[in-house]
């Protein structure tokens, strides 16, 4: 074939993989419109689009800013131009704070309604009413089925009334199980020397996370007012360690300099590996600086054989995006990190709760904002991108000196604290050619799979993974941001491989377009069989 044939077959071949990239599917159940998120605005850095696909899921709060009326606070699933595929709307009592939501297997979230919690499962529409409550946060303990609360109390020291939490752990039917008691580690000399009060109560520790970590059986505690957040044996109730101002750590910033504090009155920690974590500081009364107001998205790194933490990475946003209350930070797969700058109002301008995703050359890839409308405002807690079964990469050909093999990345639906079983399927022409099972990683890590292509035959061959969750999600049927992936067309060892599904499109769609490629190829001389 002479380079301007060749040239030509590469150009359709491009302009072919694009149009399928961008052929949608529609498998959603339903979708609906809803004024707060049409007076919402989303941007993308044109020059950095590698936002991380899928669906947000977050509950949104309206409010008048005169006499602080609550107009309505609804959980949303939506695409990220704001589209709704999921709502449901939430009770008028209580705190924003207290109904956070996330998913606990791939059709079921839990979430909090006015201190309550419950059990949603989307597909089915059924609700579970938990028989527990509590504050700021719900926890599942899958090895238990159990789940972890925050209960708020009141304690008088020398006259005053200072409120403080308790860990409750608690079964299905509601019998405690479990708890703990943070003043077991603090005492009225932590309070927060810019007198932090609610409710006419001096506010103590304000915890607003628990996470649990079943690997190592221990619970996260973030205390927001007391800058520290301590890892607790569950089994025993034995505070192994405390990191931030009150902690055992010595730490660092990013610069590598050493500082008493690193963090002022953070939300939403979470776990992301090892030895990482990610929290969203809110840099509300700073200690170093009350004047600051840079709120930012922070990961830390710990060394606990040394006792040393440090800031590996955070992007430290600007004055109007400045949060004193509320906030998450949430890592993607893609390693961009998903933020909420979630007040109703920043200084120097006019919006109410800001999402955005940041990669880690710190460049806002995706942004959605809430700008006041009116005298109304708007406000987000937290934040989780999902999607609706699991993530397969583009497939990598690795050639070995003894076997040549396929290898895929996969992942689980979403940011999971729990492993899931899943199955996969290795399809080449239609025939499944290989099954088996694999389990998703904690907290959204990848796994591969791999398939050994030497006792192909020659010619060409299309090749596909497709990969079930738990519930018999498969990867290339949910929906158009389920996988990833590419069509390409190599030789290997005299054959001709496409690799491809794994883009959430229709299969008739993809036959059709592939058996075109296929015959004009073909005719040119690209895919001809060499002979032995």
């Amino acid at each position: 074939m002479n380079s301007q044939t060749k040239n030509k077959a590469s150009s359709i071949l491009i302009i072919l993989i694009i149009c399928l990239s961008l052929t949608p599917s529609s498998s959603f159940l339903q979708t609906s419109s809803f004024s707060i998120v049409q007076v919402g605005k989303s941007t993308i850095n044109e020059e950095s689009t590698n936002r991380f696909e899928g669906y947000n899921l977050f509950v949104v709060e309206r409010r008048s800013s005169l006499g602080w009326t609550m107009i309505n606070r609804t959980m949303l699933i939506t695409d990220l131009d704001g589209n709704i595929y999921f709502e449901r709307e939430l009770g008028y009592s209580g705190t924003l704070a207290d109904s956070a939501a996330e998913f606990i297997n791939s059709t079921t979230i839990l979430y909090g309604d006015a201190g309550h919690a419950y059990l949603w499962n989307i597909e089915t529409d059924v609700t579970k009413y938990l028989n527990l409550t509590g504050h700021h946060d719900f926890e599942r303990n899958y090895a238990n089925n159990t789940y972890f609360v925050l209960k708020g109390g009141v304690i008088e020291i020398n006259g005053s009334e200072y409120l403080y939490d308790k860990i409750h752990e608690y079964s299905q039917e509601g019998d405690l199980v479990w708890e703990f008691n943070t003043l077991d580690v603090v005492n009225e000399s932590y309070w927060c020397p810019f007198e932090d009060m609610e409710s006419g109560f001096r506010d103590l520790t304000h915890s607003n996370t628990v996470f649990y970590d079943e690997t190592e059986d221990v619970i996260y505690l973030n205390m927001r007012n007391i800058n520290t957040f301590y890892k607790i044996d569950h089994k025993t109730g034995k505070v192994l360690w405390g990191l931030g101002e009150f902690g055992n750590f010595t730490l660092y910033d990013i610069f590598g300099y050493q500082q008493e504090n690193i963090f002022f009155h953070t939300h939403s920690l979470e776990k992301t590996g090892n030895n990482t974590f990610l929290v969203f500081d809110n840099d509300m009364h700073n200690q170093t600086n009350a004047n600051n107001l840079n709120s930012r998205l922070l990961e830390m790194t710990v060394d606990e054989d040394k006792m040393i933490a440090n800031v590996s990475w955070h992007w430290i946003s600007t004055v109007d995006y400045f949060s004193g209350w509320w906030g998450d930070c949430d890592g993607l797969p893609n390693n961009n990190v998903l933020g909420v700058f979630g007040a109703t109002g920043h200084p120097e301008t006019e919006y109410g709760a800001r999402l955005v995703e940041v990669n880690r050359n710190q460049e806002i890839v995706w942004e959605y904002n809430f700008p006041k409308v009116g005298d109304e405002v708007f406000g987000v807690y937290k934040i989780e991108r999902v999607r609706f079964a699991p993530i397969v990469s583009t497939p990598r050909f690795i050639e070995e000196v003894n076997a040549s093999y396929l290898e895929w990345d996969v992942w689980y639906n979403f940011r999971s604290k729990t492993k899931f079983d899943g199955t996969y399927y290795v399809d080449i022409d239609g025939v499944a050619v290989e099954t088996g099972q694999i389990e998703f990683p904690l907290f959204w890590q990848s796994t591969q799979v791999q398939y050994l292509v030497d006792e192909l035959t020659a010619g060409s061959h299309n090749i596909s993974l497709i990969v079930s969750d738990e519930a018999g999600h498969l990867s290339n049927e949910s929906d158009r941001y389920s996988s990833t992936g590419s069509i390409i067309i190599t030789k290997l060892i005299g054959k001709s491989l496409i690799f491809g599904l794994s883009i959430g499109i229709p299969s008739s769609v993809l036959f059709i377009a592939l058996t075109i490629l296929f015959i004009f190829l073909k005719k040119k001389g690209f895919l001809k069989r060499k002979r032995g």
